[in-house]
């Protein structure tokens, strides 16, 4: 069973359906070179997670979907 990495919390039905994961190599350019992330968040700390990053963004990441 997944966990979301910011909670906690075991994923339920919507956070599994959902699936805001990211599982990357990193290579070179970053300071984590070498590493391996596993990221996993439930639906709730996605959008936390994105309200917090948008701000940030000179590029809006988010395209509505009709």
């Amino acid at each position: 069973m997944k966990k979301c990495n910011m909670c906690g919390k075991d994923f339920d039905f919507w956070d599994t359906q959902e699936d805001f994961s990211l599982e990357r190599n990193v290579g070179y350019g970053s300071i984590h070179d070498g590493s391996k992330v596993s990221l996993n968040l439930c639906c709730d700390c996605f959008d936390k997670t994105l309200d917090m990053i948008l701000p940030m963004c000179k590029i809006n990441p988010i395209t509505e979907v009709e």
